[in-house]
């Protein structure tokens, strides 16, 4: 959701460190969603991962692991695709176009930041915990704007 970055993190070190297995797969996965520079689909990844891309399910449950440990972030654009980030780039959010469809990431901004704990302590203050909160809007987007496609 940012730009990406040249030098290559120590995944094996953070996946120990998490408790997760050091795996070939899982590797890859983070290493390409470190070069990523935005989120990317689950069909993005297989394709960019080519060769050391392991199956499907095995795809999915490598993401659910990273999600749950707080590595990986997930997103769901308004054609239901799920977009994953690592959480450390991630953007707070997404803007869909509903013009183009370009998915633009919604930077963090501490304002941006404090109305998600107001609304994490609304749902805390009514019995309720959140397991996850993501910010995704919908409109024209600029250059739509600009060229009248409305």
């Amino acid at each position: 959701m940012t730009t990406p970055v040249d030098k290559t993190h120590n995944w094996k070190q953070t996946l120990r460190a998490q408790g997760l297995r050091v795996t070939p797969s899982t590797l890859a996965t983070l290493e390409c969603l470190e070069h990523a520079s935005q989120a990317i689909s689950h069909d993005d990844l297989t394709q960019q991962l080519g060769g050391k891309a392991p199956d499907r399910v095995t795809l999915y449950r490598i993401l659910e692991r990273l999600m749950q440990v707080g590595l990986v972030q997930r997103y769901t654009d308004s054609s239901r695709t799920q977009r994953f980030a690592l959480t450390e780039r991630a953007a707070i959010g997404l803007f869909e176009c509903d013009s183009c469809h370009h998915v633009i990431p919604i930077q963090q901004d501490p304002a941006l930041k404090a109305a998600i704990e107001l609304v994490k302590s609304h749902l805390s203050g009514h019995g309720m915990t959140e397991q996850e909160i993501t910010l995704s809007s919908h409109g024209i987007c600029q250059d739509c704007n600009r060229s009248g496609n409305k």
